[in-house]
């Protein structure tokens, strides 16, 4: 069992509950193609290590619009498949954070998707975390939600 980081019992953990299976969901997360389909700032992807999500694999991403884009990377932290990854995005010029997805199973169907992010270098680590996390909380409910519709509209030929 992985241990819970701090950010997780944050009362600015945003859920959002998807009459997607839990797998199905994992699947969308699975596929570091998609990410920028989910993740809110990033515009495209890079390239995708093979092993992703397994902990030390990394995707690299594009945050922004052209002509101002940046290039970054995301690593895999820790992972229990089909129920938790930990990520840390560098998302430069406002440093690195720590992002903790959780999967549960809704009684009758669907999954309960649970995402917390804090910061984890300068110069937004700087701020009190329940600044930082009420700064991300919107970001974090729309990717919540189109992570929850693409894993919606997946079918098992496509995981």
């Amino acid at each position: 069992m992985m241990t819970e980081p701090e950010e997780a019992r944050s009362s600015l953990v945003v859920q959002r509950d998807t009459s997607a299976s839990r797998q199905q969901v994992w699947d969308v997360i699975a596929d570091g193609w998609v990410y920028s389909q989910w993740v809110v700032g990033n515009s495209r992807m890079r390239a995708v290590d093979p092993k992703w999500p397994q902990p030390g694999s990394t995707i690299h991403h594009s945050i922004g619009v052209w002509p101002l884009v940046i290039n970054d990377s995301t690593v895999v932290d820790s992972c229990d498949p089909g129920r938790e990854v930990v990520l840390i995005a560098n998302g430069r010029p406002f440093g690195k954070a720590r992002i903790t997805m959780k999967l549960q199973d809704l009684p009758g169907g669907g999954c309960r998707i649970e995402m917390a992010e804090v910061p984890v270098s300068a110069p937004m680590k700087w701020l009190p975390h329940s600044a930082s996390l009420a700064l991300v909380y919107p970001r974090n409910r729309e990717a919540t939600w189109r992570l929850a519709a693409l894993a919606e509209r997946r079918t098992d030929a496509e995981a």
